[in-house]
């Protein structure tokens, strides 16, 4: 049986969460991680770690994820290092989990241990509310967090997020590939016909357009009409509109986000990523949440998630970018696979301030969704 979130499928039910990984017994403490074994732990991960399984052995999770086949291999990756820990969670896009985890919360509800979403607005509308406990991750530290990507003690960016433009390398030549690494390369002529766009609809997805139409002055919304006059057809996922883009139906995706390439990578599809002369990005952060039915457990898993296995575990599974300082392993190794030395955090601000504008620009230019 399958249970959705405003039409999403979230996965197996079990009463109210989904159960995402099963936990297992033994406890391991040594081994490499990288999928090949139990990684080394701290003493205070291993006092967690028992404390959590002393207080009933399970994490509950909301996650605004991006396919719960790929969270429970993230789970799974948890499990081999903490296996006596079962992990539950409840997934959908970053709006329908923060409005479900305030809803329970204003009821009187405790069900989640940790909230994994990405942006900082759902926390800060979370934190207002008092539903955020004080708790930094044990390697918070090795994390340069912009100022727009976490709240102190409360929480943290573990990951990034680029926005940019999938392609059909089968259908694209090498030399229209080359237009798609820079912004005014977009509104060719070329795509006329060929093209696909997300709309702003979409949580991670107003991040980049907000970006590029009100935080870069040289694109704007100038550019966005340019944009518009290719005639993109327009879906309000990526996850609806990349298997069109792999199966011919279109030959570029605008305004989707570079982890579908690293996913069709492993997959031996024919679709890669890239983004223009600079490369935005937006966070992807956790927190523990306040009243946590078993704090330990949720205090586990962040400090795994940001731990070096974690980083491991993120980018091969979620294919979100480490961002832990020091961590350059290569989301895939590939030799297209390069985002541009000029990364830009998207300012959060903006994209709250400009969202109901840019949602209306949008549906004006582009007309409506097709899926």
């Amino acid at each position: 049986m399958t249970f959705s979130i405003s039409g999403q499928r979230v996965g197996r039910i079990v009463p109210l969460f989904v159960v995402a990984a099963i936990g297992l017994s033994g406890c391991g403490t040594g081994g490499s991680g990288s999928g090949g074994g139990p990684a080394e732990i701290s003493a205070s991960q291993q006092g967690l770690y028992e404390e959590a399984v002393a207080a009933g052995g399970r994490a509950n999770l909301f996650i605004g994820s991006s396919g719960d086949e790929r969270t429970d291999q993230l789970i799974e990756r948890f499990n081999e290092t903490f296996p006596d820990v079962t992990v539950e969670y409840v997934s959908g896009t970053g709006n329908e989990v923060t409005e479900r985890l305030l809803t329970e919360k204003r009821s009187g509800l405790d069900n989640a241990d940790a909230l994994l979403v990405a942006g900082m607005s759902a926390y800060r509308n979370v934190a207002e509310e008092g539903y955020i406990a004080d708790f930094a991750p044990e390697d918070a530290a090795l994390f340069t967090q912009d100022k727009s990507s976490y709240i102190q003690n409360a929480a943290y960016s573990f990951a990034r997020i680029y926005n940019g433009v999938c392609y059909n390398a089968n259908n694209v030549s090498e030399s229209e590939a080359e237009l798609l690494k820079t912004y005014e390369g977009w509104t060719d002529p070329v795509w006329k016909g060929r093209a696909a766009i997300v709309n702003a609809n979409g949580f991670g997805y107003r991040f980049g357009l907000s970006h590029w139409v009100y935080q870069d002055p040289e694109l704007g919304e100038e550019w966005l009409k340019k944009l518009a006059a290719l005639e993109p057809t327009v879906f309000n996922n990526a996850s609806i509109a990349s298997p069109q883009v792999i199966a011919g139906e279109y030959d570029v995706l605008f305004n989707s986000v570079t982890q579908y390439g690293a996913w069709a990578h492993r997959d031996g599809v024919p679709l890669k990523c890239t983004t223009g002369e600079y490369a935005p990005y937006y966070p992807s952060a956790a927190g523990l949440v306040e009243g946590a039915p078993n704090a330990a457990a949720g205090k586990l898993f962040l400090n795994w998630l940001f731990s070096e296995d974690g980083q491991e575990a993120v980018q091969e599974t979620w294919s979100y970018t480490a961002a832990r300082d020091g961590f350059n392993t290569p989301v895939i190794e590939a030799d297209w696979w390069k985002l541009p030395d000029d990364r830009r955090p998207t300012d959060e601000e903006i994209v709250s301030k400009n969202y109901s504008q840019l949602v209306n620009t949008f549906n004006s230019e582009f007309g409506p969704e097709k899926g």
